[in-house]
């Protein structure tokens, strides 16, 4: 009988395809790329299977032979194509997409691969990685398993050494001619990352994000794939990365929430990297000062291994912390009198401050106090953040924006218009003014929009160029600063108050995070925080006791509430033009599916109902057990691809991270 494959596309379609084989072509194997025809289109598809034709195999369709096939070997290797079937089944994704969301754009439009000679690359220890006592027990505990699955969590202080001791580990993996894979949450880490791992070892060390050209991108796959790189250090992207003989996986700053991919394909690279560790039957790395909660909680149940780094590697001392209530010591353009005299004690002995801003823009709404109009963005339920230095109003949600003259924005001709809030462009204004003698720079995504502006920042800030930085997140993540003493969060009392029950665990990090920049090399640094809840629990708590015993407090909490990770989540959405259509539709669902064994919370409107004018709603399911909470998923799923197309647009998340 002919021979049947089943082929993946890149479609949004919830199977795979059958086509038969032509008797022309032979051994084709799962994992190459082939030519199709589907309904009046050729298409690339990959083969994920084969079968052969019998009296049981029947198809709704006629089935086609394969037009062409573009590979000799596969280019979906083995490992990742298991990989991509438990990720489609997790996350309730389609196949097709999620398969070809694993390979460079160039190679989903078709493009033939070169064939490359491999050449056997010698690594050297360039610079002796010296470890403290604390470090060589951790190290010399974690070599003792790098010949099996042991997934590990490295808990070190902001400055304690967590890359001295991948370093070490690398270059034991390349000695047994092995490859590692070093997952960082955000492309402007890798440059830094890159550089340490340079420093000390020679050999081939890439990096692999969505930044580099499409050239440089397939280049490094197919060196990956070959075997010719010995360590990647790539974003979430990289976990599906082909390697010939990956032998370690390491994910750094673990907790950090651009590891879960928001759009589309919802994954999260530090859950897939775990799953891929255990596949491969190799250890696992995560490594932060401030881990996520389902980390600490696997480390409870004896799942990780959990080691503890309690000092600075360089032996400075933890920043003193300073909390200042700006109730009572007002500030002028986001800037009390305890921040303005600490910058000035800094720079005068010559010392970096870093200025911390958790909003980009002049101020996040303009208001007149006249006749009480507010710069609302017109496609959404949110105001429009003012640019001053471009004098537009933009949208961060929809990506609206708006001209303005500063001179007439509302229609009152008696206008008076005042700016609310503080982002980077305004605290940069004002620290221009109040410290005109000193090199100031701004750096979040208005200011940094390439890898190379991002480099040459870095040069600058660590050869002393820079006197104070002021940023948001972008600024923190991950980055040694030598010579910086003093960090100031201007305002943190967003985070204090948030309606997400993640909200305290994503603001203790952000502190301890932002907090560790200072001081890590020498003297004791100091961190001021600007709040008007200077006795909040959580204030109180973290500050006094740390982050491990907050998250210990905190993860009890969740416990009481039976909130993850002592439970699971689905967050379906739906949005639709006209208001109540969204609503109707997940309402439709809940009265469907309602039952004992699980929650249903909602249907209810989404944090921002209105985003680009379409209304979001969306429903939480909630259980104790994940079998169930994917067998109801799935259910869900499968009944709303059943429904009658309509304008309702809608989205899954398992195991969400922002649902507000």
């Amino acid at each position: 009988m002919d021979s049947i494959v089943k082929v993946a596309l890149n479609l949004p379609l919830y199977t795979a395809f059958d086509y038969s084989i032509p008797s022309t072509l032979n051994n084709i194997k799962p994992g190459v790329r082939v030519v199709v025809n589907f309904g009046s289109k050729t298409m690339v598809g990959v083969v994920i299977r084969k079968n052969y034709k019998n009296e049981d195999t029947k198809t709704a369709y006629k089935i086609k032979e394969i037009d062409k096939v573009i590979d000799e070997e596969p280019i979906i290797v083995k490992d990742i194509l298991k990989l991509s079937y438990w990720a489609a089944e997790y996350y309730q994704h389609p196949i097709g997409q999620v398969i070809f969301s694993t390979i460079p754009s160039a190679l989903k439009l078709g493009k033939k691969l070169e064939v490359i000679q491999t050449a056997e690359e010698k690594i050297n220890l360039l610079k002796k990685v010296k470890l403290n006592d604390s470090q060589n027990l951790i190290y010399h505990s974690l070599k003792k398993n790098l010949n099996i699955f042991s997934p590990s969590l490295i808990e070190g202080v902001t400055g304690s050494g967590k890359t001295e001791i991948y370093i070490k580990l690398a270059q034991k993996i390349i000695n047994m001619k092995g490859q590692i894979l070093i997952v960082v949450p955000e492309i402007n880490l890798t440059p830094q990352t890159l550089q340490r791992f340079k420093t000390y070892l020679s050999g081939e060390i890439y990096e692999y994000h969505s930044s580099l050209s499409e050239k440089i991108k397939i280049d490094t796959w197919q060196k990956c794939k070959s075997g010719e790189i010995n360590i990647i250090i790539g974003t979430r992207s990289s976990v599906f990365l082909p390697f010939q003989n990956l032998r370690m996986i390491i994910v750094d700053e673990e907790h950090d929430v651009s590891l879960k991919q928001s759009e589309k394909f919802k994954y999260h690279a530090r859950d897939l990297a775990v799953l891929r560790a255990k596949h491969s039957n190799i250890p696992i790395i995560l490594g932060s000062a401030t881990p996520s909660f389902e980390s600490l909680y696997n480390c409870k149940k004896n799942k990780y291994k959990h080691y503890i780094l309690k000092t600075r590697f360089y032996n400075s001392k933890l920043p003193s912390v300073k909390v200042v209530d700006i109730n009572t010591d007002t500030t002028t353009e986001g800037f009390s009198y305890t921040l303005i005299k600490s910058i000035e004690e800094n720079l005068k002995e010559k010392k970096q401050v870093l200025l911390f801003v958790n909003r980009r823009g002049f101020s996040h709404t303009l208001l007149c106090k006249t006749c009480g109009w507010m710069s609302k963005c017109g496609n959404c339920d949110a105001y429009m953040t003012f640019h001053k230095f471009e004098n537009k109003l933009y949208c961060h949600h929809c990506g609206n924006q708006k001209k303005i003259n500063p001179k007439k924005i509302c229609s009152n001709d008696n206008c008076e218009i005042i700016a609310l809030g503080v982002g980077t462009e305004r605290i940069e204004k004002q620290a221009n003014k109040l410290f005109p003698n000193h090199k100031i720079m701004r750096i979040d995504s208005d200011t940094i929009t390439t890898p190379k502006k991002l480099k040459k920042f870095l040069d600058k800030a660590h050869s002393g160029e820079i006197d104070i930085l002021i940023g948001t997140q972008m600024l923190v993540k991950g980055h040694d600063f030598p010579n910086l003493n003093l960090v100031g969060i201007i305002d943190i009392d967003a985070g204090l108050h948030s309606v997400d029950f993640r909200g305290i665990e994503k603001i203790s990090q952000m502190i301890i995070q932002v907090a560790g920049r200072s001081g890590r090399h020498t003297n004791q640094g100091q961190v001021v925080i600007q709040t008007r809840k200077p006795n909040h629990p959580l204030m109180t708590k973290l500050l006094n006791n740390g982050y491990n015993s907050f998250s210990n407090d905190a993860l009890d909490e969740r416990y009481n509430s039976s909130l993850p990770p002592y439970s699971y989540l689905t967050l379906f959405r739906a949005s639709s033009m006209n208001k109540l259509d969204g609503l109707s539709f997940l309402a439709r669902i809940k009265r469907e599916f309602d039952g004992n064994n699980f929650r249903i919370l909602g249907p209810a409107a989404a944090p921002i109902l209105k985003k680009n004018n379409r209304f979001i709603y969306q429903l939480l399911i909630n259980t104790n057990n994940r079998k169930l909470l994917l067998q109801k998923t799935s259910e869900i799923r499968e009944y709303i691809t059943k429904q009658k197309k309509s304008s309702i647009r809608w989205s899954i998340d398992v195991d969400p991270i922002d649902l507000y």
